[in-house]
């Protein structure tokens, strides 16, 4: 199914110094490159009858009791592929190189060994799937199949990313041997075990087939990916039905994404259906002011996000995967208010998410409670780990899009990220914190050029695109003021709370008072000098404002009264 918008490759884009977003990745690729990767591939060694060296455990979910243990290799592995095509430093090559290597001798010493079929490689061995066929429960097992999802993404990524051919040999058989377990079970059985909680879940599998099945060309490995399909999930979402209410939130967003991948690979509108009902369902009634969604890992009612401000909402892993769906819809769509969601979720929450510190700290949650504070996962290896290994790069190709053809399209600037694009397309894009755009082009342009102009900006056409009519040659520059300024942001589901905003950024005030302040009138906040704090000129009030994004150790509140 053809896209309306494309964008370019990651390899293709670099940020540039002087941003939060420069300097995240910075601190990432710091932790990934300190890495040992024999201490990743500990478990599999382990679990294949191989000898693990003087290579030290995995710890938290990865520690050799745990039953998720594997899935932080998976995830490294997608994350250095990732700084490898977004900074183009070979040490991130040769560490992505070192794990796929190792993954294919683990795989063929599990087939030698006889007790596991062919194809198959874990950091176990195949008894939790077999207990999984047999409807065994959470925590007894602990998701096989999510485990293999990770595995799995980071061997494509790595074949797709760092060029490492090689992993292919270790990712077809293994889609072969998903191929085979899943072929021969009744429906009705896959059913009832994708429906168990956390056993049955599979993060991204039905994507993960599909993205290897257009690698390989097997109808075998795209029939794998619908033998994934959650009926129960599937069926409300095709109707529009919202029942999400205690349904995990992280466990259903993938099985969404492998829709989508399903409709692109089969055009049954019925596959879109369920993906664009899903994610008006859940941005328009179940996120979060900064684009978060669920609390303690659940959906709750709809519209009743202020009854869950706690310690433990919004988890980074549920927003790494909405803005995987997101951005993929908005290439069939082209809407600009999705990409108004992607932006509010990326500058807030997953901005938010990380340390900042080359630690690869991120967080499980991220607190709404009046007075939080972050807690940064870097020991842990759990889930938000893993993926905040991979969100300090993935939205990188999300910052640019095509429309149409090179002849008569244009290049669209969706995100306000400063960068530099090199390819078909030249130009390098700064945005300041006064607000101003501007696109200046390195070559002579193919393409008109599109700024998307956020629903925030001070402007007519906010929340739309604006269109430059002539191509722009080289030297030639564009410069749009979006108006940074400060405002209320109204919760429509509880006008009983605010939050406060400045640009694209929510404010988060500093103040470890366990009760909820009440938030003043945009009118009387003022910056407080180069810092980029604000101060509120309220007679008494001596609160600071800042920015979600540089709120590191302090205690915060997000919501305030109205």
């Amino acid at each position: 199914m053809k896209n309306t918008i494309t964008h370019p490759e990651l390899e293709a884009i670099r940020l540039i110094p002087g941003t939060p977003f420069y300097d995240r990745q910075q601190e990432m690729n710091e932790f990934l490159l300190a890495w040992d990767t024999d201490s990743l591939l500990y478990n599999f060694r382990k679990a294949a009858g191989l000898s693990t060296g003087d290579a030290e455990p995995m710890t938290g979910w990865d520690a050799d009791e745990c039953k998720l243990k594997g899935h932080t290799t998976g995830h490294y592995l997608s994350g250095v592929s990732l700084a490898y095509a977004a900074t183009g430093d070979e040490r991130f090559a040769h560490k992505a190189e070192a794990i796929v290597k190792g993954l294919k001798e683990c795989q063929a010493a599990f087939a030698s060994s006889g007790k596991t079929a062919p194809g198959f490689v874990s950091a176990y061995d195949e008894e939790q799937f077999d207990l999984l066929e047999v409807y065994t429960k959470y925590p007894e097992i602990w998701a096989p199949y999510y485990t293999l999802d990770k595995i799995m993404s980071g061997l494509i990524d790595a074949y797709e990313l760092a060029g490492i051919k090689e992993a292919l040999d270790v990712l077809l058989p293994l889609g072969d041997w998903v191929y085979r377990r899943l072929s021969r079970l009744p429906d009705d059985q896959r059913t009832r075990m994708w429906s168990m909680y956390i056993a049955g879940e599979y993060g991204a599998m039905i994507s993960t087939m599909v993205r290897l099945y257009r690698i390989s060309g097997s109808e075998d490995h795209l029939k794998a990916a619908k033998l994934f399909e959650n009926d129960k999930l599937f069926g409300q979402m095709a109707d529009g039905r919202d029942e999400l209410d205690t349904m995990h939130a992280n466990q259903h967003i993938p099985q969404v994404m492998g829709a989508l991948e399903l409709f692109a690979e089969t055009g049954e509108s019925r596959y879109m259906d369920i993906a664009a009902n899903f994610e008006q369902i859940v941005t328009e009634h179940h996120c979060y002011s900064f684009g978060g969604t669920g609390e303690h890992e659940l959906f709750h009612a709809a519209d009743d996000e202020c009854s869950w401000l706690t310690d433990s909402s919004a988890e980074s892993c549920a927003s790494y995967n909405m803005l995987r769906l997101t951005g993929r819809l908005h290439e069939f769509s082209g809407s600009a208010g999705l990409m108004d969601y992607y932006e509010r979720t990326l500058f807030n929450h997953i901005l938010m998410s990380c340390s900042h510190a080359p630690d690869g700290g991120t967080t499980y949650f991220l607190p709404t409670a009046p007075g939080s504070t972050k807690h940064y996962e870097t020991e842990e290896n759990s889930c938000c780990h893993g993926t905040g290994m991979e969100s300090r790069y993935r939205y990188m190709t999300d910052i640019y899009s095509f429309a149409g053809d090179e002849e008569g399209g244009m290049l669209r600037i969706e995100l306000p990220i400063s960068s530099v694009l090199r390819g078909s397309e030249s130009v390098t894009v700064s945005f300041t914190d006064d607000g101003i755009i501007t696109v200046r082009a390195d070559e002579d342009m193919k393409r008109r050029l599109a700024v998307r102009i956020p629903s925030w900006a001070d402007a007519e056409d906010a929340g739309s695109y604006r269109v430059i009519s002539d191509r722009l040659r080289q030297g030639d520059a564009v410069t749009i003021d979006l108006g940074m300024n400060t405002r209320k942001v109204r919760i429509d589901s509880d006008p009983e709370y605010a939050c406060l905003a400045w640009g694209p950024y929510l404010l988060a005030a500093v103040s470890e008072d366990k009760e909820f302040i009440k938030a003043p009138g945009a009118d009387k906040l003022t910056h407080a000098d180069d810092s980029g704090e604000f101060v509120c000129t309220c007679p008494g009030c001596s609160i600071r404002f800042r920015p979600m994004y540089r709120i590191d150790g302090e205690a915060y509140h997000i919501y305030m009264k109205n």
